[in-house]
């Protein structure tokens, strides 16, 4: 057996190029915005600050489902000019929600606003684009499962 600590001991296989593998959510405050991000969506299991990662510069955190995903609050860079991302620039992450509407109801309870209203995809599901305190934007995505029990969902 070797020693050799150049080695891996990585056993699992490794995702196809492509997967999605860390989101980072970009933040002047990662601590204050955690806040918000456990009380909206409560699966997301965030870490412990460590002496690598102080909770001042990144609040990590996995979703339990798919495992392996991860994510982080990241301190924006001083250089960085601070700004809100409109609605058809750069990437969106969706995350599934139960309910769309009850959502939305959360997410402006802790002070972010909705900037895509909810809108039917095909006959799948619907969608929602929100924006978190900090002016991050996101969408959820509701499954409308009546017709994927039924088989005609894609």
């Amino acid at each position: 057996m070797s020693t050799d600590a150049s080695k891996s001991t990585h056993t699992a296989p490794s995702p196809p190029d492509g997967s999605p593998c860390w989101i980072e959510i970009m933040s002047v405050e990662p601590q204050k915005l955690k806040e918000f991000y456990t009380a909206l969506f409560p699966s997301w299991g965030f870490k412990a600050a460590t002496e690598q990662y102080k909770g001042d510069q990144v609040a990590m955190y996995e979703f339990e489902k798919p495992a392996g995903l991860y994510g982080g609050i990241v301190k924006l860079p001083e250089e960085c000019p601070r700004g809100e991302q409109a609605n058809g620039v750069g990437s969106t992450v969706y995350y599934f929600a139960k309910s769309i509407e009850e959502t939305e109801k959360r997410v402006h309870e802790l002070g972010g606003t909705t900037c895509l209203e909810k809108r039917e995809e095909g006959s799948n599901g619907w969608f929602a684009n929100f924006k978190d305190p900090e002016g991050n934007r996101f969408g959820v995505y509701e499954v409308n499962w009546a017709n994927m029990k039924s088989g005609d969902g894609a």
